[in-house]
């Protein structure tokens, strides 16, 4: 196929992007700094690093192009030192598309195509909508064709002729099922759930005493008895208050508004994004496993986060943010209930192993070392607050609770299973994590035991997943005959790779 260039827009994403990283130290260079001595000299250094930056994204899009065939990308690059790389279709794990304003301005978007979490995606940073659904959709045709051909094989054997093989090879168009889509009552009710109104008092009062170089506040001052005046303070705080929730509800609704979760037979889609869209797509074979969360306001109101753990970087540029949970304010049980109708082969079962009591007593008497470095400290410092002296005493009482407390906690929350195929762990004290994962989806365990464990014959078990970074589970404290079994239970991981 014939080499393409990148959009010329490219260069103009970049010139973008280099001022934007630039512009404060230009300010500050220009206009807080006289002209004498460094001040000049910075000027003219960073004016000069633009400008060679600049020159070297014209450049760029010169020498970088790119062509797409039926099995792979070829990505071509390298001003002086050239440099191509293939990609095969078959390695994309998952399909990250990103569109903000100056995208949508010009017509244009983002699409990232993740290969995994050693090798580098494939990552089209400008593009038009028709070439990035071109693209995506190459990657797509790749995956049923392969699995349509493996389909032919195992029935070969009842085709009757060569006719017969390449109709199968054909596949059916498949139905988007769409799984949710919230109303707008939803997303009121999110804006006070996700309390983004509490940010606006915090930001209020970092601008008035980071922007105090611009204004004279003293002339505002002689207005301060206007505040004793019940009316006029009940205003002001009505008014703060108005327009924390309409910045909270903005800010959920320019997140959610356009937020859609669906999925046909392979693909698993979801869409979020009101001014500036992001868009994520991953085959149900390569979700490594599944992490139910729950922040202690979550699970005080029966909300949990999902999240769907894949091989790579959901992060498509520094404006976004990772896109692979489900929509974050979903009850519990309708988070499990999503979890069942998006992947039915993940089962998310209730009725998990707990740790035993003497689990509880082993973490209540360890030694805690934040505990004792705050006692110690507060035994020789001895601070004071608002004139009075803190006693040492009360703050090392007070904290030893909480230690415990959380220790508590954390022994209250935690649970395990391993069933047929799965594993199943949750932990956590204040906020509590579930995971999901399939044997056939860990890459490596772990088994450990300390001295005292190993006396108290328990043991602390690992799981490693492909994500980016790797993703570690651990359980610890957990009876040591149930390590083993951990370690027997996966050495059979080798007859669900065989099946696949």
């Amino acid at each position: 196929m014939e080499k393409r260039r990148y959009h010329p827009a490219n260069m103009l994403f970049a010139i973008v992007k280099t001022i934007r990283g630039w512009i404060i130290p230009l300010i500050i260079v220009f206009f807080f700094n006289n002209t004498d001595g460094w001040g000049s000299y910075a000027k003219y250094g960073i004016l000069g690093i633009i400008l060679l930056s600049i020159i070297g994204s014209i450049l760029k899009w010169f020498t970088d192009q790119y062509t797409a065939d039926e099995r792979a990308f070829h990505l071509y690059s390298g001003i002086f030192s050239k440099s191509s790389r293939t990609v095969p279709y078959e390695k994309i794990q998952n399909v990250t598309k990103h569109t903000n304003i100056l995208h949508r301005l010009l017509r244009l978007t983002a699409i990232k195509f993740e290969t995994g979490s050693k090798e580098k995606a494939v990552d089209f940073q400008v593009l038009t909508k028709e070439e990035a659904s071109r693209l995506e959709q190459l990657t797509k045709e790749d995956v049923q064709e392969q699995a349509a051909v493996q389909d032919t094989e195992i029935k070969g054997d009842e085709l009757e002729d060569a006719d017969a093989v390449s109709e199968q090879t054909v596949p059916p168009a498949e139905t988007k099922n769409i799984h949710f889509k919230p109303t707008k009552k939803e997303l009121i009710r999110a804006s006070f759930t996700s309390l983004s109104f509490l940010l606006v008092p915090p930001l209020l009062i970092s601008f008035l005493l980071k922007f105090d170089i611009f204004f004279d506040w003293s002339e505002l001052r002689q207005y301060l008895p206007l505040l004793k005046v019940w009316w006029i303070t009940a205003i002001g705080l009505i008014g703060i208050i108005l327009v924390s929730l309409l910045v909270g509800m903005w800010r959920v609704v320019q997140k959610y508004g356009n937020y859609e979760l669906k999925s046909d037979d392979t693909y698993i889609y979801i869409q979020t994004g009101l001014l500036s869209e992001s868009a994520f797509s991953i085959r149900k074979d390569r979700v490594q496993g599944i992490e139910i969360t729950q922040p202690i306001l979550h699970r005080l109101l029966g909300l949990a986060k999902v999240k769907l753990i894949s091989t790579g970087s959901l992060d498509i540029s520094e404006e976004t943010e990772t896109i692979n949970s489900l929509y974050p304010y979903f009850s519990l049980k309708q988070a499990q209930t999503m979890i069942a109708e998006i992947l039915p082969e993940y089962e998310v079962q209730h009725s998990m192993e707990r740790l035993e009591q003497k689990v509880l007593l082993y973490r209540l008497l360890q030694p805690s070392t934040i505990w004792l470095g705050v006692t110690i400290t507060l035994y020789f410092w001895r601070p004071e607050v608002l004139g009075f002296e803190i006693k040492w005493w009360i703050v090392s009482i007070v904290l030893l609770i909480l230690i415990e407390g959380y220790r508590y906690l954390d022994f209250k929350h935690t649970s395990y299973l391993i069933s047929d195929k799965f594993f199943q762990i949750k932990t956590g004290a204040l906020t509590t994590t579930l995971f999901v994962t399939k044997r056939n989806k860990m890459i490596e365990i772990a088994r450990n035991q300390n001295p005292l464990q190993r006396w108290l014959k328990l043991a602390t078990i690992e799981s490693i997943n492909r994500a980016k970074p790797v993703l570690h589970n651990k359980l610890k404290d957990l009876p040591a005959s149930e390590a083993d079994r951990f370690y027997v239970w996966y050495r059979q991981r080798t007859n669900d790779v065989r099946k696949q």
